[in-house]
């Protein structure tokens, strides 16, 4: 099959916001049909800056006190996933592609096999032994040296990931929130044990145009594409702007708290009503609710978490959805499962059952 042109645009250093809301802006642009083609961008931040998940929380995953004596921008991205600290010592790739491609499979886990390998060789190019390992990682002696994500944004998917060059494991730890000094020391030592780098691996980190390079040939071999060096539309460039604008606005920084503002304490209201916390940890990542129950009618909920779903903004119809069930008449895994499916969502490493569990365990805890 003939190779398909794709655009590169080759940004390198830009502001750490820019980093978040270019391939939101490609990814808009591509649906709308003002990028033509489909895109790899490439670049890197000129500063620190912490970075949110989509479905969190922020105000209980980082320590906004801290980021603001130190002058951390926070961010939240289009796409799910945990807060990260970023900085100038990471190479950032993003892959957008119509939902109608040719190229990359519509099926999300199919999509991040395929999309990362590139990546995997790209490290394995340089001497380090390392390979994919579903749903998105790419490992190393099972330690952690690229972080990646997906979003669905209107009709393209998108991308979005990294080669760690170095990384700040107590800068990281400390940009979070956590319950003592002590329970943070766990953190770093978590970190050290799961996380690698070009310069752990290496001793030494190599040249940034060399990585691209090297990352280029092998998506191009990968994907079966040809590369085109390109620049952004004007009317991509219009939405980047607008978006800009608004991803420093409390609105979209603290939109997951505010769906469910009135929920976010653990209060016992009257009698039979209830206001109360459940998680779970599913292999895709943590899934945290704020439920209220009248006796066992679940007729409120806020979700949140580090994990992945798509399409990114189906959160607020599904706790819609579940309004005024009954966790004793009916089957909550059979109801959330048949939602999933009707709305054509897909959720790696997390299941019906798993979102369930979360309600119920947050219901085992009115006690």
């Amino acid at each position: 099959m003939k190779e398909q042109e794709w655009d590169l645009i080759l940004l390198r250093e830009i502001d750490g916001l820019n980093t978040q809301v270019i391939w939101h802006a490609a990814a808009l642009a591509r649906s709308k049909g003002i990028q033509s083609r489909d895109l790899l961008i490439i670049d890197w931040p000129t500063e620190q800056f912490v970075c949110c998940g989509f479905h969190q929380v922020i105000e209980r995953v980082v320590d906004l006190d801290y980021c603001t004596k130190h002058n951390l921008p926070v961010y939240r991205r289009a796409c799910g996933g945990g807060a990260v600290f970023l900085d100038p010592n990471q190479l950032f790739y993003h892959v957008v592609a119509h939902i109608d491609s040719s190229v990359v499979p519509r099926n999300i886990n199919s999509f991040f096999k395929l999309t990362l390998e590139p990546v995997a060789q790209t490290y394995r190019h340089f001497g380090i032994d390392a390979e994919y390992k579903p749903i998105n990682d790419i490992i190393v002696d099972n330690r952690k040296i690229s972080g990646n994500g997906a979003g669905l944004i209107e009709k393209a998917q998108v991308l979005v990931g990294n080669f760690i060059l170095d990384f700040p494991r107590k800068e990281m730890a400390q940009i979070l929130k956590v319950p003592s000094e002590k329970f943070r020391d766990k953190v770093i030592k978590s970190l050290e044990a799961g996380i690698s780098s070009f310069h752990d691996e290496l001793g030494y980190i190599p040249s940034r145009e060399s990585i691209i390079e090297e990352y280029l040939r092998q998506i191009e071999t990968t994907l079966n594409i040809k590369l085109i060096e390109s620049e952004l539309q004007t009317g991509t460039l219009e939405i980047l702007e607008d978006l800009r604008k608004m991803y420093v606005t409390d609105e979209w920084l603290y939109q997951v708290k505010a769906r469910g503002k009135h929920l976010y304490s653990k209060v016992k209201i009257h009698g039979s009503t209830h206001i109360v916390e459940g998680m779970f940890k599913s292999t895709g990542g943590l899934i945290t609710v704020i439920c209220e129950f009248k006796g066992t009618i679940l007729t409120d909920i806020n979700i949140s978490g580090d994990f992945w779903i798509q399409p990114d903004t189906i959160l607020p119809k599904l706790e819609k959805f579940l309004m005024n069930h009954d966790l004793e008449k009916e089957n909550l895994t059979k109801q959330i499962n048949s939602f999933l499916e009707t709305n054509n969502c897909e959720t790696p490493g997390t299941s019906a059952s798993d979102l369930a569990h979360a309600i119920q365990n947050a219901f085992g805890n009115i006690s």
